[in-house]
């Protein structure tokens, strides 16, 4: 059995655990990042994509955006930056861009299942089944639930 000293080592070790993995656990902040659709006046701007002809911006993720948003969202700092993905609320294939208005760091498991509605995205505007703001819509219900 633990004496008290030690059960109390462990109780702080746990809850040091499980606070530095919620921590810097973020949503989007709608003010933060509300999200922006790419345009041809946008210095990124490659073309348009699928029948919707939805504008195609490149990714353009500099190491100082990456700093601003971390810092805006409560001061990540980079030792933990692995843990997140610097991602696109808008996603590019869905005519996102990679302003700072559309980026923020998830936590790299939630990023890892968005994946999968930005993969139904792309192939719902590649058959033409989707619109570009349905698409969009898509994607703020799953973040929604998330």
């Amino acid at each position: 059995m633990f004496s008290k000293g030690d059960s109390m080592k462990i109780l702080i070790g746990i809850t040091c655990a499980l606070w530095a993995t919620v921590a810097f656990a973020v949503q989007p902040n709608p003010t933060l990042t509300p999200g922006e659709i790419c345009t041809p006046n946008n210095p990124d701007f490659v073309g348009y994509r699928y029948a919707a002809h939805v504008a195609y911006c490149r990714r353009n993720v500099t190491q100082e955006m990456k700093l601003q948003i971390a810092q805006e969202y409560g001061g990540i700092p980079q030792s933990e930056w692995p843990n997140y993905e610097f991602d696109h609320l808008i996603p590019l294939n869905a005519g996102g861009d990679s302003s700072i208005t559309n980026l923020w760091p998830q936590p790299i498991a939630e990023a890892h299942q968005k994946d999968q509605i930005e993969q139904q995205v792309f192939d719902g505007l590649s058959s033409g089944k989707l619109t570009q703001d349905q698409a969009v819509q898509m994607i703020r219900e799953w973040i929604a639930q998330h």
